[in-house]
């Protein structure tokens, strides 16, 4: 029933740059990008990805930073090491049954990293592993279709690990985080439709669903990496 290993169409994808991550050398936004449905060109005047926390997010949850100290395998660079890419309360929403999940990977010596997902009791429910790309960047990897369902109201702990040699191990470098899958309401559902990409992630953003909001801009930078308006929109969702 449970895959572990990807798919190709699950193959991971350099999205992001570690300059971009770092919020280095952005200029002010100039042209306007594609809605990739559509081709028809954004209107981004009014927009805001800034992210705004829901206001009945549960208890904050820790991130738990296992493994070594440094957070890396040998031969890594030293900084930064491990992120997954999380709001500060290191939880965050979802409207997806198989939600997409991004994090920074540095340049490393591993190859190969374990996915793993559990309830709020430790109990099992999904892992896989998958290959690194070859220089260091935030990638992103959609939990497939095979995959079980996220329910709804329950929130999952996301295990990350760099495999630093050929099998998994203690003491690999591992970063946690949490997420929920939500209903979204009925304005979030009556936009789904009516909105470009562009508006929709920011109204995920301002709406306090932190995951669909990242995917849709990881998917307008695959589609725009050199648009300076998808660039500004990414520096304010991360900084914010």
């Amino acid at each position: 029933m449970f895959s572990t290993h990807l798919q190709p169409r699950t193959v991971i994808t350099a999205v992001v740059s570690l300059e971009l991550l770092l919020f280095a050398g952005l200029t002010p936004a100039q042209a306007l990008p594609n809605d990739p449905a559509t081709g028809q060109q954004l209107t981004l005047d009014h927009l805001s990805f800034g992210f705004i926390p829901p206001e009945d997010s549960g208890q904050p949850r820790t991130n738990r930073a296992g493994g070594r100290r440094d957070q890396l395998c040998n031969n890594s660079t030293p900084s930064p090491s491990l992120v997954l890419l999380m709001p500060p309360t290191n939880q965050g929403f979802t409207t997806a049954k198989h939600p997409t999940l991004l994090a920074y990977i540095p340049q490393t010596s591993a190859q190969t990293v374990f996915l793993k997902l559990e309830d709020e009791h430790d109990n099992y429910f999904y892992h896989t592993t998958f290959p690194l790309p070859e220089s260091s960047g935030v990638v992103s990897f959609t939990i497939p279709d095979t995959a079980p369902e996220l329910e709804l109201e329950k929130y999952y702990k996301i295990s990350l690990t760099m495999i630093c040699n050929t099998v998994l191990d203690p003491n690999d470098p591992v970063v946690e985080g949490w997420i929920k899958r939500v209903e979204p309401d009925a304005f979030l559902s009556s936009q789904a439709g009516q909105e470009t990409a562009f508006e929709l992630g920011a109204t995920y953003a301002s709406n306090g669903i932190w995951f669909d909001a990242l995917a849709i801009l990881a998917d307008l930078y695959q589609s725009e990496p050199d648009n300076p308006d998808v660039t500004s929109a990414w520096e304010e969702l991360l900084q914010s």
